[in-house]
């Protein structure tokens, strides 16, 4: 796994990452220049005060990971806070009957709450994340983290928004769950897909959506008897998508 492993995985992506040697304020500042382009997804890294461009260039960790590798499990200790550049993170909460559920997914330029809240609370990782593609991402170490929370303005409107928002979308997803039958919640997931199918199986689906992977089968077989859907190996396609709005 990729926690217990992580030095393979981390890529000097820049020259001064892992430099000891002082650097003068022309060198930071054609560094940060290359690294604020690097980290274009993240505006509120940019422009910092000199100390705080030095400690990000000589600090931020380069990290790359391939598609299915664990980035943190349950009870991890939080090491740094990820920016993630390129790829998708599945993050997933385990039931102890054994069922999963996704929380959340993490895309460039978003943030992990489940990290904020770790970092900021000094508490263990409460779920999983696991990389859906190749993944690439930067890492600010939990003192670096700490300082830019505390003197750099748009960079804790950041964290702290990115929180709000995530924690509203938590909310209506604990309220589609709870007020929202599983058919309907199936239906409206594969609405919402560009194309008139869906690659998965029921197990993945059922972890996506927030439910037993043998009720998500049932679900299914109510929808394909209705003549909304067919179901194929790993496979859901839409055959009437009339019927299946109005099941949504």
């Amino acid at each position: 796994m990729l926690r217990d492993r992580k030095v393979h995985y981390i890529a000097c992506g820049h020259p001064a990452v892992f430099s000891k040697s002082p650097m003068t304020p022309h060198a930071v500042t054609t560094e940060y220049t290359a690294l604020a382009i690097r980290l274009a997804d993240f505006p509120s890294l940019q422009n910092l005060p000199a100390d705080l461009q030095d400690r990000l260039i000589r600090a931020l960790q380069w990290v790359q990971v391939p598609r299915d590798a664990l980035l943190f499990a349950a009870g991890d200790v939080c090491q740094g806070f990820p920016l993630l550049v390129a790829g998708e993170v599945q993050v997933m909460r385990s039931t102890p009957d054994g069922h999963e559920i996704e929380l959340y997914r993490v895309r460039p330029g978003e943030s992990c709450i489940v990290s904020t809240s770790c970092l900021l609370g000094e508490t263990f990782y409460p779920a999983r994340g696991q990389a859906l593609s190749g993944v690439e991402l930067a890492v600010l170490p939990h003192d670096l983290f700490d300082a830019l929370i505390a003197r750099h303005a748009p960079f804790r409107r950041y964290v702290f928004g990115r929180f709000a928002e995530r924690l509203a979308q938590m909310m209506q997803r604990v309220e589609e769950v709870a007020f929202r039958s599983l058919t309907r919640r199936i239906a409206a997931l594969l609405l919402s897909t560009p194309e008139d199918y869906l690659a998965i199986t029921h197990e993945k689906l059922a972890a996506q959506i927030g439910a037993s992977r043998e009720a998500v089968s049932r679900a299914l077989k109510k929808l394909e008897d209705a003549g909304c859907i067919m179901l194929t190996r790993g496979r859901i396609e839409t055959a009437d998508r009339a019927r299946l709005q109005a099941e949504a």
